[in-house]
């Protein structure tokens, strides 16, 4: 008997080192976490949201988020040209995680442990889909160029408070960004955070039609020791070159009481003396107000650009490029997510422009011309 017990005891031993042999064989730990994955998908806000929370959190339709990820998707297939990884964050949640930061509704840690990613990965993810955008500039952002264009958004204009001859509305304002130093790695050679250098500021000029849609886009960095006013911003941006060259002859632009009046671009009357300048400034102020709306939508949609962008000066532009695209592509879809219907008084000098000096006072033969021909009858 004794016998027996001894031979069934190390048949039980050998039982037990096969089942050891088992949890470390590889494909068996394989088959194990691949059947955890299954039970825990990864989080897709497209299927797991309900419209109202994604609307919130997305800052567009759920539709209108699926249209954006086709026109992306295949660019950022073309440029992460690496093999696929198993752990790799999929295309349409990349482009969902980016426009969830770009959003500003919650802190950028949140938005990173709801899509699975570190907060390093995000910065990449988001630089990534901000390059991808911003490449196709030329096709969403864009003056008129055939006649018929500028005859139909000069009419979109003078719909609004019978001003004439006008293309666009001019307003400027800054976006503050924070220069990203490339993350070392210390002497055991794990990755070190990347630190962040001086806050700096980039200069925003964008020209917009009556539709509200960003028609122009200039952006510059504003250097410490030279503080340029805002003509002199608008006289190095390439919309007044090609004013000058005639592109837009007998058309104008509007501006704010901050840059100079010019033969292209028509200020309120400062001091206005006579019926025909208070008629002048009442039209332009209600014209105007796209300007001040364009930018307000702009900023409501994307909190990002009210509070800093964090990266290079150029990952910085194509990030702000990559919002006016989508901007515009909000504004083309009548996306219901931002309030399109805010008020917004055109009486109310606009509280953007952080270039604070005034321009020098001085009237326009132009101007004063336009005035007498269509607000002195």
């Amino acid at each position: 008997m004794e016998d027996i017990e001894k031979f069934s005891n190390i048949l039980k031993d050998f039982e037990y080192f096969r089942d050891f042999q088992s949890f470390l064989s590889p494909k068996n730990n394989a088959r194990k976490i691949t059947q955890i994955k299954k039970t825990h998908p990864r989080f897709n806000p497209l299927t797991d949201l309900n419209e109202h929370k994604f609307r919130l959190k997305y800052r567009y339709t759920k539709e209108n988020l699926r249209r954006i990820i086709e026109i992306v998707r295949d660019d950022l297939e073309i440029e992460y040209f690496e093999p696929l990884k198993r752990e790799q964050v999929p295309i349409d949640l990349q482009i969902l995680s980016a426009i969830r930061l770009w959003g500003g509704t919650e802190h950028p840690k949140l938005t990173a442990m709801a899509h699975g990613v570190s907060l390093r990965t995000l910065a990449k993810i988001t630089r990534r889909v901000a390059s991808v955008l911003s490449s196709k500039a030329s096709r969403y952002i864009r003056m008129p160029a055939t006649l018929s264009e500028k005859e139909r958004m000069m009419c979109s204009f003078q719909a609004i408070a019978n001003m004439p001859q006008v293309i666009g509305a001019l307003l400027q304002t800054t976006v503050r960004f924070q220069p990203e130093n490339v993350a070392t790695e210390d002497i055991d050679g794990e990755v070190l955070s990347p630190t962040f250098t001086k806050e700096e500021e980039l200069h925003l000029q964008i020209v917009c039609d009556a539709a509200h849609k960003i028609r122009d886009l200039d952006i510059r960095l504003i250097e410490e020791n030279s503080m340029l006013t805002d003509t002199e911003m608008f006289g190095l941006s390439k919309i007044k070159e090609r004013f000058e060259q005639n592109e837009f002859r007998g058309r104008i632009l509007l501006g704010n009481e901050m840059v100079r009046c010019s033969s292209s671009l028509f200020t309120p009357v400062r001091f206005p003396r006579n019926q025909p300048e208070e008629l002048y400034n009442h039209a332009h102020s209600i014209t105007y107000a796209s300007a001040r709306k364009c930018l307000n939508l702009l900023m409501s949609r994307f909190g990002i650009l009210g509070t800093e962008i964090h990266g290079s000066h150029g990952s910085a532009k194509q990030t702000i490029t990559a919002l006016s695209i989508l901007h515009n592509m909000a504004m083309e879809w009548a996306d219901p997510s931002i309030d399109t219907e805010q008020n917004i008084s055109p009486f109310n000098s606009t509280f953007f422009n952080s270039i604070g000096r005034s321009p020098k006072s001085g009237e326009d033969n132009n101007r004063r011309q336009f005035i007498k021909t269509h607000f002195a009858s």
